[in-house]
């Protein structure tokens, strides 16, 4: 399985028993922005033949570049040690397949018209800086970008450029995460066991039997196919460190070849091997400061095993389900 190298939850109020979870009232509260927004339906990439020959044409292409290789440019193995943000060697379009374009893997094509907006896990509202960064620091295991510096505008410009004629708020099919079937997450756990015997099936001959992933030859050249543990993978504060979020990123890209409309895995094989991939022993950087993350326990993701909770359900329970009692269905 290759991760070519992360919407709310639509769920969640109170507990019958008088314990709360994640509270989707309480998010779709402070989520909202004033209006009603409208849906694009058929987004096309931008034809790149249009970009022009000045000097936002340049900054969009290399915007685009960065997203593509960013190994090369801002990599742990770049010759220039001051250019050395991230500090693994995948490109963000390890997740964000086809540089961003491809509808159901965290494209960016409404990325641009959806900042600034409401942030659970900061509790704060966000700039789109703000939100590449998060991904700097957790999914490529490095640190910050200058909020001003070249790299971040030439990403941000590009993240304009794919988002041309996509009104302000609106939402994008394709956009969101798809999900795994939610009334499978609700009645079981995650197997980490099962999901070893997807793991070898479909996904070891490309990411490697140790989730070591085949990285090209030569320094600041990437990988072919990504690590997925170990130390040049992303971190423990990634995204795809959580089980649901992986689940559903997988089951629409995975393995190669896959779509949301073209789907290899079983939904209850994308959750398994999820778990599997993220399993306790599979060794992985640890995010510092994660305790800092969903203070507000009202609007923590469901996913997260980092305590406190609103719940009485256990840090392994949160990591792998079954996610009844975590979970609540929120009424229409």
């Amino acid at each position: 399985m290759k991760i070519i190298s992360k919407v709310g939850l639509s769920l969640m109020t109170l507990c019958v028993t008088g314990v709360f979870a994640f509270d989707v009232a309480e998010l779709n509260k402070r989520s909202d922005r004033g209006f009603t927004p409208i849906t694009v339906k058929d987004w096309q990439a931008p034809d790149e033949k249009n970009i022009p020959n000045n000097l936002f044409g340049d900054t969009v292409r290399y915007g685009k570049a960065l997203v593509s290789e960013t190994y090369k440019y801002i990599g742990p193995e770049v010759a220039d040690k001051k250019m050395r943000y991230a500090g693994n060697n995948f490109a963000c379009a390890s997740c964000h397949q086809e540089a961003g374009t491809k509808k159901w893997s965290g494209p960016f094509m409404s990325t641009y018209a959806n900042f600034p907006q409401y942030r659970n896990r900061d509790e704060t509202i966000g700039s789109i800086e703000e939100r590449v960064n998060g991904c700097m620091e957790r999914s490529m295991n490095g640190k910050s970008l200058p909020e001003n510096g070249k790299e971040m505008r030439a990403i941000v410009t590009y993240m304009y450029w794919l988002g041309q004629g996509i009104p302000l708020g609106a939402k994008v099919s394709g956009a969101e995460f798809p999900q795994v079937d939610r009334k499978m997450i609700m009645s079981r756990a995650a197997d980490p066991i099962a999901g070893e015997k997807v793991y070898k099936e479909h996904c070891a001959s490309c990411h490697g039997v140790n989730g070591e992933g085949v990285k090209r030859e030569g320094k600041a050249n990437g990988y072919e196919f990504p690590a997925l543990w170990g130390k040049d993978s992303y971190n423990t504060g990634a995204g795809m460190f959580r089980v649901i979020r992986a689940a559903d990123w997988i089951v629409a890209n995975m393995p190669l070849g896959a779509s949301n409309h073209n789907r290899i895995l079983t939904d209850a094989q994308a959750y398994d091997v999820a778990a599997y991939i993220n399993n306790y022993d599979k060794p992985r950087t640890v995010k510092a400061g994660r305790e800092n993350d969903f203070t507000d326990v009202k609007v923590k993701v469901p996913d997260s095993d980092i305590a406190p909770y609103m719940d009485d359900k256990t840090r392994h329970q949160h990591k792998f389900g079954p996610y009844k009692g975590i979970i609540i269905p929120a009424k229409n």
